[in-house]
């Protein structure tokens, strides 16, 4: 072979060599665009999740993200085992929790949960219930909607209640909507908290029961009679009868995005003044004179170790920056600036992320 022809052969299979290189790093970063984000959990954040999605993949077309609504506990167990890249949770974890499942905390938005009914000749938003009344209703203590119980704190619409079984609702998969429920029964009636206390799910109690959001609010549709607890964007969205709640003084009030932020604004503002490190954000059984005593927060959880976790922020702080708008218009409240900003600064402090130029 003469040294020409060697030289040639010798370019030849470095050429292939580095085009191969080029390939393979071509097909592994192609693989990496291509690769979803995952989520799961909260059947109470998926609208936000998935309408903040497709605002984000406007911006982003590289960017698929795909959000399973299966309920917080399930959200939490599958993004603590990593089989999923974020979960949703309205129920928060208590730092040592988190520590155990090796995972952070960040409030995204705030709402509200909401009793409501289905009972001929009441009009919308008409019904007044208190906590203690609920947690007897559900424990099957008042079981017709006509029980002088009811009527007596029903000025305006008692005499036209109907003498008709109230059918209880519940969620029968763990959820962050049962965790606010519960945690506000158990704060306004000693016997609730007693005999059950605060938990994600009502097993064992009187009445029906279905799974996620959806499927209370198909069954509260066809029950005549009914009582379920739903997010406020449902009851927007799917024109439901909500049901008035009375504050620490007594007075009664109607949900509404005013008085949830009069909740959210005072709690929101002593979790930044205290650097909350955890944003262990309670807002059910508020004090605040105008607050919808039943109002909550819905939370992103990411595994401390992740390899996704600047994707997953990138994609909340643009929600952060330009979703206030779609949140408020399907019934969630945007946190306040100086909350964002206490959250934002914890992604620097704890994942060292930077916000994409």
């Amino acid at each position: 072979m003469s040294p020409s022809n060697g030289y040639l052969k010798i370019m030849e299979i470095l050429s292939k060599q580095c085009l191969l290189k080029l390939c393979l790093g071509w097909m592994v970063s192609c693989t990496l665009m291509a690769a979803p984000l995952v989520g799961a959990g909260s059947t109470f954040a998926e609208p936000l999740y998935k309408k903040w999605a497709g605002l984000y993949q406007k911006q982003e077309a590289s960017l698929e993200l795909r959000y399973d609504a299966l309920g917080s506990g399930e959200g939490i167990k599958r993004v603590a085992s990593k089989q999923v890249d974020f979960g949703a949770s309205d129920e928060p974890l208590k730092r040592a929790e988190m520590e155990e499942k090796g995972l952070r905390q960040y409030p995204i938005a705030l709402g509200a949960i909401v009793p409501v009914v289905n009972i001929p000749g009441i009009p919308a938003g008409a019904l007044k219930l208190n906590g203690e009344l609920l947690a007897k209703i559900y424990q099957g203590q008042i079981t017709r909607w006509n029980d002088k119980q009811i009527v007596e704190i029903n000025d305006v619409v008692g005499a036209k209640l109907p003498d008709l079984p109230i059918k209880p609702i519940s969620r029968e998969d763990s959820s962050g909507t049962t965790f606010t429920f519960t945690y506000y029964l158990s704060s306004r009636s000693a016997a609730w908290k007693k005999a059950r206390g605060v938990g994600t799910t009502m097993q064992g109690l009187v009445g029906l029961t279905a799974k996620g959001t959806s499927g209370v609010v198909d069954l509260l549709k066809k029950s005549s009679g009914a009582l379920a607890y739903v997010d406020y964007g449902r009851v927007i969205r799917d024109q439901l009868n909500p049901v008035q709640l009375p504050n620490r003084t007594g007075a009664f009030l109607k949900v509404s995005t005013e008085s949830i932020l009069a909740t959210s604004k005072f709690i929101e503002e002593k979790l930044v003044y205290t650097a909350d490190p955890d944003f262990y954000l309670i807002l059910a059984d508020s004090d605040t004179y105008a607050g919808w005593p039943l109002a909550t927060a819905t939370f992103v959880m990411i595994p401390k170790d992740s390899a996704q976790a600047e994707r997953v922020l990138s994609f909340l702080y643009f929600a952060f920056k330009q979703g206030n708008a779609s949140a408020t218009e399907l019934g969630y409240v945007p946190l306040s600036e100086s909350m964002k900003l206490a959250v934002r600064k914890a992604w620097s402090r704890q994942f060292s992320f930077k916000p994409p130029q």
